[in-house]
């Protein structure tokens, strides 16, 4: 059998071939070779990089980690690209350009030899800006569209409600109510779609101010207490002292809201729910407890998954999403704080957010 060549004209050629930018560094970090597109997109030429250490190809401003970067590759090398961090290369004309890189370690005679492949982003960047600017665009007119309607149906709704006997018999007010909890309840998903959208491109707005979240909690019961069947479900609040929190209220009366809703979907009849809010030494908490169906211990680690719906839930065609828990994870760890579950199957199901105190102005 031929052997195949090894010479340092052909391991030229398939560097040259290569189709990313790339240098073969050594031990010291001095590049010993580079290759045609360094050239083409980078405008450093071989003559320009041989023998320079690698740092001329690294902005200046990013020079000072670059050694902690280096060595942390030398002491496990491994073939893989460098992610976790926002990368910049530096032109042979001084512009800084975003890369990415991936790194390959070379086993060689004269000891050990590093290839770095280096890819500009830039295009790929634009792309993805202009790809964001037109999901927001799309974002801001379906909510537009769909909310215009929906506001307009619940205000005509709320208007009939107010109606005497005269004009809106029994009859048509039971539709009436029925008309409009089905448009909050469209309503609420609509918010639920909008903010997903937001979560998955990790844009979602958090505007701190100083609030009372036992302010909020008795806001969200307030509303919800028509939502519970007449004389057989009890929605209790239980909040006898402020608790300070720094947050975005819109936000957390979307949390105290998607708690509160999941536990009236779950109760029953003769069922009791409770918001509670109570100032522990470390934190405000907030807890939605409700005497329900309860969950499995398997069902408590995925409930906070999106889409995530119980078994029981779509057994019986419980309505929603299965958003409403991911979000509500979501916006309290963008607080800095944290949610958990409590439950069993036939005893009920409890929601705890722990959220920080609101820290006092400096004196």
């Amino acid at each position: 059998m031929k052997e195949g060549r090894t010479d340092g004209s052909l391991f030229r050629k398939l560097l040259d071939a290569a189709p990313d930018a790339t240098v073969i560094v050594d031990q010291d970090a001095t590049i010993v070779m580079s290759n045609k597109q360094m050239e083409n997109v980078f405008g450093w030429t071989s003559e320009d990089l041989v023998g320079q250490p690698v740092e001329v190809l690294v902005p200046g401003r990013f020079r000072g980690n670059h050694d902690a970067y280096r060595n942390g590759f030398m002491s496990t090398p491994a073939s893989r690209p460098i992610n976790g961090v926002a990368l910049h290369a530096l032109r042979r004309d001084g512009q800084e350009v975003p890369v990415e890189i991936s790194l390959s370690p070379l086993e060689t005679d004269e000891g050990l030899l590093v290839s770095a492949a280096v890819r500009d982003i830039t295009e790929r960047l634009r792309m993805e800006e202009a790809s964001v600017r037109m999901r927001d665009e799309l974002i801001a007119t379906v909510s537009h569209e769909l909310r215009t309607p929906l506001t307009s149906i619940i205000g005509y709704t709320e208007l009939l409600a107010d109606l005497d006997e005269s004009q809106v018999g029994p009859v048509a007010r039971s539709l009436v109510a029925v008309i409009e909890r089905n448009a909050a309840r469209e309503m609420r998903l609509v918010d639920d779609l909008l903010t997903m959208a937001f979560l998955d491109g990790d844009r979602l707005r958090i505007v701190r101010e100083p609030m009372d979240l036992a302010e909020v909690a008795r806001r969200v019961v307030t509303d919800h207490r028509s939502a519970a069947p007449e004389g057989s479900l009890r929605l209790v609040l239980e909040a006898d002292e402020p608790a300070p929190v720094s947050g975005d209220f819109y936000r957390l009366v979307q949390v105290v809201e998607n708690l509160v809703t999941n536990a009236l979907k779950f109760s029953a009849a003769g069922d009791e729910v409770t918001v509670r809010v109570t100032a522990t030494p470390d934190a405000a908490v907030l807890e939605v407890a409700d005497t329900g169906v309860g969950l499995h211990p398997h069902e408590q680690a995925l409930v906070f998954d999106r889409l995530y719906r119980t078994p029981g839930a779509v057994a019986a065609h419980t309505q929603g999403a299965g958003l409403g828990l991911s979000i509500v994870r979501k916006i309290i760890e963008a607080h800095g704080g944290q949610v958990t579950v409590d439950s069993a199957p036939g005893v009920g199901t409890t929601f705890r957010v722990a959220l920080p105190y609101d820290a006092p102005d400096p004196a």
